[in-house]
């Protein structure tokens, strides 16, 4: 099976602070730039992320849809 996910960030993104944004793109559900849906197969993987807080350490999993990764590569 293909998929049109690739780990890393996309050239020239800056990510939004995780804390503003919802669970679901948090989670890579949904894009963390439009809050667009996401399927397995349109979403483009930004990478893991750790975030701290507090004393414990999380990590979150930030995702794009295809629109915003052309709009910011």
């Amino acid at each position: 099976m293909t998929t049109n996910t690739t780990a890393g960030p996309a050239p020239g993104s800056l990510l939004p602070d995780p804390m503003t944004l919802s669970d679901a793109q948090q989670r890579g559900a949904h894009c963390v730039w439009c809050e667009a849906p996401l399927s397995n197969t349109a979403a483009h993987d930004l990478g893991a992320r750790p975030l701290t807080l507090s004393e414990d350490s999380v990590f979150w999993f930030p995702r794009c849809c295809p629109t915003c990764r052309r709009g910011r590569a």
